[in-house]
């Protein structure tokens, strides 16, 4: 419990190390940044905090916008329609997941469908349903959890075939 904190902490102090050197090389190349994470201070300095950062930048190729950084940091990239926003967000070789956010429903689907990822949520984040399979596409997750593809990853199928005219 950290009376003050907006979100949890990171998992130890290596991984805030890691996640806030990769936070200030993004800085030190984006186009803008919206909003500067700290780390905790005060009584959240003895913990692994660290407050949301937020860049703006016009290159998908950028590292920060290719990689995960697994801790607090959003890129916002500018688009002029869905094929360039589709393209941007395929533009990867990642694909776990995305959310498409629209007041119009048709064009949540329609962004839906077009996106590689092994899940897409709309107008959500994160949710999660045990009977429903997740996993990513291309080099993102460790295969499928949940439902019956998930518990397929826990099979090994056998074939038997047995000539009954022989025995």
């Amino acid at each position: 419990d950290a009376p003050g904190a907006g979100m949890g902490p990171l998992i130890d102090g290596e991984a805030l190390d890691r996640v806030a050197s990769d936070v200030e090389r993004a800085l030190d190349m984006c186009d803008e940044v919206v909003l500067r994470g700290t780390r905790g201070g005060g009584k959240l300095a003895a913990g692994h905090f660290l407050s949301p950062t937020l860049v703006a930048h016009g290159d998908a190729n950028a590292f920060f916008a290719q990689e995960e950084i697994f801790g607090p940091f959003l890129v916002l990239e500018k688009f002029e329609d869905e094929k360039e926003a589709v393209a941007r967000a395929n533009n990867t070789v990642f694909g776990l997941s995305a959310s498409v956010w629209t007041a119009d429903g048709d064009r949540g689907m329609r962004l839906a469908r077009a996106l590689r990822n092994g899940t897409v949520w709309i107008n959500d984040h994160n949710r999660l349903f045990a009977e429903a399979e997740t996993g990513g596409y291309r080099r993102s997750g460790i295969g499928r959890l949940h439902g019956y593809e998930g518990l397929a990853d826990f099979l090994e199928t056998k074939h038997i075939h047995r000539n009954a005219g022989l025995v």
